[in-house]
């Protein structure tokens, strides 16, 4: 059985090891991580962070032991050959197997946080809605980049095997990227203020902005591709929005 303290611990790691893995983890300190240096001071800031959100100070111990499991799975990590969605998801079990175990270990006959003693229930909704909205968004943006891999390494090799020269695409530095972000954003503001037709109107503006990349048919390959990504986005999005406030009405 599930104590409040083991909930309390619980949710406060999982919040920080998602700020800690999708928030302040940037581009240069992913592909730099096989030098020490950088793996030192991410799961530092693993460290920190957890122990910050469990408000428990008497568990020292907690901390150390996110710091050693994360420079080691980490370590694992960077090891494989080729980033994959396989790999990914691994590792994201792996840790979530250390926040797990540390929660039941650490927090069985133990106390509250200070922050759960200080604000009640409202923090473990606070904590939360923190981890659905980075699912959403952040985590939401690496899946379907995994998941259309297959389609876009397709549009690549028949363009390279065309005979006539393809037209460069021309398009912002990390546009889709942005644009991805901010639509999970949107549906994660939608269904939190109980206002799902915000999503249909989503789907028209964006279908208006790319008619320009969609109305030809030599684009069917890339018009395809886009069409793809738009729905397992907004499919991801709509998903772990309601599965987070279903989440808050059971705390």
């Amino acid at each position: 059985m599930l104590t409040l303290p083991q909930l309390d611990l619980g949710l406060a790691l999982l919040a920080a090891h998602a700020v800690t893995d999708f928030v302040l983890q940037p581009d240069w300190m992913v592909k730099r991580k096989e030098q020490r240096a950088v793996l030192f001071l991410h799961s530092l800031i693993a460290a920190g962070l957890a122990y910050a959100f469990m408000g428990r100070w008497e568990l020292w111990l907690v901390p150390a032991w996110v710091f050693l499991s994360h420079a080691l799975i980490d370590f694992i990590k960077v090891r494989a050959a080729r980033s994959s969605l396989p790999v990914f998801l691994l590792d994201q079990a792996a840790h979530l197997a250390v926040v797990v175990a540390l929660a039941w270990w650490f927090g069985r006959g133990g106390e509250l946080s200070v922050w759960a003693k200080c604000h009640g229930p409202a923090i473990w909704r606070f904590w939360i809605l923190a981890t659905g909205l980075i699912l959403c968004v952040r985590v939401g943006g690496i899946l379907v980049g995994f998941w259309v891999r297959p389609y876009l390494e397709e549009i690549e090799r028949t363009n390279n095997e065309a005979i006539v020269a393809v037209k460069p695409v021309r398009g912002l530095t990390n546009g889709g990227r942005v644009i991805g972000q901010w639509e999970r954003v949107l549906i994660f503001m939608a269904v939190s203020f109980a206002q799902p037709a915000a999503i249909g109107f989503l789907v028209a503006a964006k279908s208006i902005f790319r008619f320009g990349e969609l109305k030809d048919r030599e684009n069917r390959m890339e018009a395809e591709y886009i069409t793809i990504g738009t729905l397992m986005s907004f499919g991801w999005a709509i998903a772990t929005s309601c599965l987070a406030w279903w989440l808050c009405r059971m705390v």
